[in-house]
Parts: structure tokens; C-alpha cells; sequence
């Protein structure tokens, strides 16, 4: 049985997320979010990453998806730097060194310890509960970073339909998303998602999801392991 439920896991994801969700009754549960895209993108997609940090998924798209138009936002300046590195031979990817934020202009980024294993906790939000559940975390200094909302970004680069969003911004998320008029034209969204205030007044889980289904989105599958929270996927209805 394990044998069965393991392939089923590695090679028929939509099969295995249809089984979680109407057997198991259940839509929280984790999966190979890779696995599932490359079953379900199409060969050419145009993907938005914001918080690409050190490239990791960044360079995954590029390869797996060679004629994809993939956008990496990072907006640190050291991880920005290692990305253009990490990069500089794929042509499907560009990198852009700006931050997702509900205005265009320039704000204040909290940077945590870009030597150590939280590398990509930054955030435009003022930390606040993160700093008591991962004491290990360490917010060192502020960095001015160039910012951007989503629908100015849209316009900017003249994208009329994003097959893949996704977001990695620590906290900001729902504001950038709430903020926009444009998600009519986006197909997935990857999100990370807080149950609670990691950072000061950001938007909840539960805020967040009650919206993106106003807007015509379902859950795709909720992958909440954490005690502060998780990732989930959205699918457009109607594209």
C-alpha cells in the first residue's frame, strides 16, 4: 500500500490531491509543489517570483521550463547580487532588484543575518512574534529598497497573463494581493500564508483566503505544517 500511495504521491499528483480532498475530506496535507506545476503549466509559462532570495526555485523554473518568461524579484541587495550570478546563463529568467509593496516608490526592509540559515526572512513589515517563535532569528539592520505594486508591475512590463505568482514576501503577501485589480489575469497563485502576527498587522490566513475565493479562486491544496503557518496554492476558476 505504501508503495502504491508513493507513487501515486510522485507521479499523479492531481489524482493524489482529488483522494486527499474528496476521501480523506481533507485539504490541508503537504505535496511536491514542483511536481504538481510541471504537471499543470504549460511548456511556455510566464511565472512572477517575488522573494527569490538565493535563486533555489528561481533556477528550478529556468532549467525545467526553458522556453518559460520568468520575472525574480529580489530586493536585497546581497541576495540580488548572488542571484545575478546564480543566473546570468539563463535567458528565460529577469531579475529585477525591487520588492512587491502596496505602493511604488521606496521603503525600509528588515534584514535578518544574510550569513545564516534565515537568509530569506526579510521583510518590509516590522517583525513581531517571529522574534519570540525563532529566537534564532536575528533582524540586524535596514536596508532601502526600491518598491512596487503588483498592478504597477503588470503595466511596467506589459504582462497580460501571469500563469504562475509566486510569493515569498514575509508577512506582505495579502496586502499586495488584497491591493490589486489585476488577478483576474492570473492563473496560480503560491503564497505563503501566517495563522498568526509573525510581523506587526499583517493580514491573516483566514483574511486572505475568505478574499482570493470573493475573486474567484479555490484551494488547489493547503500545505500548513507549521504552528505559525504554511504555504497554499490557488487556482483561478475561470482561467
Amino acid at each position: 500500500m505504501k508503495k502504491i500511495k508513493s507513487k501515486i504521491y510522485n507521479n499523479y499528483p492531481n489524482l493524489y490531491i482529488w483522494l486527499k480532498k474528496h476521501i480523506q475530506k481533507r485539504t490541508n496535507f503537504p505535496i511536491n509543489i514542483h511536481n504538481f506545476l510541471s504537471k499543470n503549466l504549460n511548456e511556455n509559462p510566464l511565472i512572477i517570483e517575488a522573494g527569490a532570495a538565493d535563486g533555489r526555485d528561481t533556477l528550478y523554473f529556468a532549467k525545467k521550463y526553458s522556453k518559460s518568461q520568468i520575472y525574480a524579484l529580489e530586493p536585497v541587495e546581497k541576495l540580488f547580487n548572488e542571484l545575478i550570478i546564480e543566473t546570468e546563463k539563463y535567458s528565460n529568467v529577469n531579475l529585477q532588484k525591487i520588492a512587491f509593496d502596496t505602493s511604488t516608490g521606496k521603503s525600509n526592509i528588515f534584514t535578518t543575518d544574510l550569513n545564516s540559515v534565515y537568509y530569506g526572512a526579510s521583510s518590509l513589515m516590522k517583525p513581531d512574534k517571529v522574534l519570540e517563535l525563532h529566537p534564532d532569528i536575528t533582524f540586524n539592520e535596514n536596508e532601502e529598497v526600491e518598491t512596487i505594486t503588483l498592478d504597477d508591475f503588470l503595466n511596467l512590463n506589459k504582462i497580460h497573463r501571469v500563469d504562475l505568482l509566486w510569493f515569498d514576501l514575509q508577512g506582505k503577501e495579502p496586502e499586495v494581493l488584497m491591493q490589486s485589480e489585476k488577478l483576474n489575469l492570473i492563473n496560480y497563485i503560491y503564497t505563503e500564508v501566517s495563522l498568526i502576527e509573525n510581523y506587526k498587522d499583517q493580514i491573516l490566513y483566514p483574511e486572505l483566503k475568505d478574499f482570493l475565493i470573493s475573486k474567484k479562486f479555490k484551494i488547489v491544496f493547503e500545505d500548513i505544517r507549521w504552528e505559525d503557518g504554511g504555504n497554499v496554492l490557488f487556482k483561478n476558476r475561470i482561467l
